[in-house]
């Protein structure tokens, strides 16, 4: 949980039209190699997308967990201390 308060700001991830057209042309050239079309090579990118997000969110779920639990142990101690507190 260091990284609350100083994390440094995300990257967009802005697509120029350069990169367009450069995923284009590799899109033209894999469909030309495994003899399907330039549609079916598009359909398979977004499956790759969709396997990427999945991925993405199962990782974010491990960090939500661990997140979790260090701010569980926090209130622990926070609540035990009240108590050890309330007892003297």
């Amino acid at each position: 949980m260091g990284m609350l308060g100083n994390q440094p700001s995300r990257d967009d991830y802005r697509v120029r039209h350069e990169y367009l057209d450069a995923w284009l042309e590799d899109a033209v050239k894999l469909a030309k190699k495994h003899s399907v079309s330039v549609e079916t090579v598009i359909a398979m990118k977004r499956v790759l997308e969709m396997e990427r997000r999945n991925s993405m969110d199962s990782l974010a779920g491990d960090y939500h967990d661990e997140h979790m639990g260090g701010f569980a142990a926090i209130l622990t101690r926070i609540a035990e201390a009240l108590e050890d507190r309330k007892e003297v």
